[in-house]
């Protein structure tokens, strides 16, 4: 018997891949339905804000930003 699951396909770089990796890891429930390829993923709908959120926090949190000195 054929069972289907709704879900949503995620395309990102190798990079933010690995970072919503471990966030899976992390879940108490993973939302990951499946790895497909090096920068696809097959998600749980119910959890694509909150992923999006949650990458988007981080990769502000980890970027470098220069100031600006007063002349």
């Amino acid at each position: 018997m054929v069972k289907a699951v709704k879900g949503t396909i995620l395309k990102c770089d190798p990079a933010v891949k690995q970072v919503i990796l471990s966030m899976n890891n992390s879940e108490h429930k993973p939302f990951i339905i499946e790895d497909l390829d090096e920068t696809h993923l097959f998600v749980d709908t119910t959890h694509v804000e909150r992923i999006k959120r949650r990458v988007e926090q981080l990769l502000e949190e980890n970027t470098y930003k220069v100031e600006q000195l007063p002349s």
